[in-house]
């Protein structure tokens, strides 16, 4: 159970350094642009245009603000990584 623990806490910290690569200008959101910086960082031939990206940040983006805070994130993408466990 200890294991488990740690591994859990491991994988938060992991996400919580994921959030903040995202995170470029450090206040705590993931905006359109730094979402579309990533992505084009990730995928340089490929250039998603900004209604999709905002699509993307829609599917996450729980009280509709247009941006992603460290909460959603961690709604979205921590519970896939415990399925996959």
């Amino acid at each position: 159970m200890a294991a488990s623990n740690n591994k859990s806490s491991n994988t938060k910290e992991d996400l919580k350094k994921e959030f903040r690569l995202f995170d470029k200008n450090n206040d705590g959101f993931i905006d359109k642009d730094e979402l579309k910086l990533v992505l084009k960082k990730i995928l340089p031939k490929f250039n998603l245009p900004d209604d999709e990206v905002k699509r993307m940040i829609s599917n996450v983006d729980k009280n509709n603000d247009g941006k992603i805070d460290y909460n959603e994130f961690m709604e979205s993408i921590y519970p896939q990584l415990q399925s996959m466990q």
